[in-house]
């Protein structure tokens, strides 16, 4: 599945793959999901400031879908950091995926 803006979704073995080759070349979010109300977006923030993870909400507009609210965490360049949010996210129920970031001059910070 492609992502508007130069993003694209990341499995485990291309993030090991990209590790061995440029370990600090690329940029990921975790994306602990995607909502169609503002307010559930809202509500998986809170959950993770709870957990003392601070996530943006990002609005994203998808043809013949509407607007969706992307919840995300990041902006990460070490893969050893990405693995150990994603364990801790896991532990407390949240399941997040990892999104590739193609034109790191466009990624957002929070």
């Amino acid at each position: 599945k492609i992502l508007p803006g130069g993003e694209e979704q990341v499995s485990d073995k291309e993030l090991k793959a990209a590790a061995k080759d440029t370990p600090e070349a690329a940029v990921y979010f975790l994306q602990a999901g995607s909502f169609q109300n503002p307010a559930d977006a809202d509500n998986r923030k809170a959950q993770l400031a709870i957990l003392g993870f601070e996530a943006a909400v990002e609005p994203i507009a998808l043809p013949d879908k509407g607007t969706w609210y992307r919840v995300r965490l990041g902006p990460y360049t070490k893969v050893d950091e990405i693995n150990q949010m994603r364990s801790t996210l896991a532990q407390n129920g949240i399941d997040v995926s990892l999104v590739k970031v193609k034109d790191p001059t466009s990624a957002k910070s929070n």
